[in-house]
């Protein structure tokens, strides 16, 4: 591995003798510092967990030397963490929304995702896992205030072959632009599902249009965006997350069309890929199922998954 400090040199690359071996002998220090920190996770059991352990300490240990972190500053960066454990519950998640106001998430999305599937994009921090498995074709709304939208769609694969009994799983914030986590008032099932598509991969649900929200602000991320002077809002959106046996699972979310902060979402979720077009509907038969009248709005979006066989 390459040295993270340059050490001047002499005639025959012999250390210069002079009056900066002091300094040159601290970074020889650090140097070695980072070498057995290194070191010290190469036995892991798993090899790929030694490999991702040794590149982080190496760029932990460099972002130390080139910011000339005081231990202030690192006592302070401790205690942040120590917030955000704090506050982080099986609802909300901190540190995920950490991972996403600084583009880490966004950055795994970039490099993770297999070519020639739908763009993947980010979790966000209030995603549940005990969403309850609904009808396909279901209602979201009881009743509750919001513009009226059908998503419906297709699960496909690379070649564009529907794939049977893929899973959609969906949640958003209410009119109110929250989340059930936010808001004691929702049900904490609300405008959330999980849906099984059919034989020829479709899906389909009625749910009302989201809106531009900001992130949470009332933990550490928030104090760290105000005192960074950054945008605290993200754009509407759906959030999906689509699965099938025998293909790459794919984390996503759906922009409609015209939503603020489309190009200034404070998560960097946006893909060009993902941005939908909300239409009006005519379908009368669509309309009587679920209570609507014509024309109505509808959101049609067609994911693509990859094999996993071929990652």
């Amino acid at each position: 591995m390459a040295c993270l400090y340059h050490v001047p040199e002499g005639p025959a690359g012999a250390p210069i003798q002079d009056v900066n071996m002091s300094v040159n002998q601290h970074h020889l220090s650090n140097f070695q510092v980072t070498q057995d920190a290194i070191k010290s996770f190469a036995n892991a059991t798993d090899p790929r967990m030694a490999e991702v352990m040794g590149l982080l300490v190496k760029h932990l240990h460099a972002f130390v030397a080139e910011s000339h972190l005081t231990k202030a500053e690192w006592l302070k960066g401790l205690a942040f963490l120590t917030a955000a454990a704090q506050i982080t519950t099986d609802e909300r998640n901190e540190f995920s929304l950490l991972s996403d106001i600084m583009g880490i998430s966004s950055m795994v999305d970039v490099v993770s995702q297999p070519p020639g599937g739908t763009p993947s994009s980010v979790l966000g921090p209030f995603h549940n896992l005990d969403s309850h498995v609904k009808p396909n074709g279901c209602d979201l709304t009881q009743g509750q205030a919001g513009e009226r939208v059908w998503l419906k769609g297709r699960v496909l694969d690379v070649h564009h072959q529907p794939i049977a009994n893929a899973q959609i799983d969906f949640w958003q914030n209410a009119d109110n632009g929250l989340y059930p986590a936010q808001d004691a008032e929702q049900d904490p099932q609300n405008l959330r599902c999980k849906i099984n598509c059919n034989a020829n991969g479709e899906f389909n649900l009625l749910t009302i249009r989201p809106h531009p929200y900001t992130v949470p602000t009332d933990g550490p991320v928030g104090a760290l965006l105000a005192a960074s002077n950054r945008n605290i809002w993200r754009p509407a959106h759906f959030h999906i997350i689509v699965s099938a046996p025998g293909y790459v699972g794919l984390v996503t979310e759906l922009f409609p069309a015209g939503s603020d902060y489309l190009d200034d979402d404070t998560v960097f979720g946006v893909r060009p890929g993902l941005i939908v077009d909300v239409q009006q509907c005519h379908d009368a038969e669509v309309a009587k199922r679920f209570g609507l009248t014509t024309p109505f709005k509808e959101v049609s979006f067609d994911f693509c998954l990859v094999n996993a066989s071929s990652v």
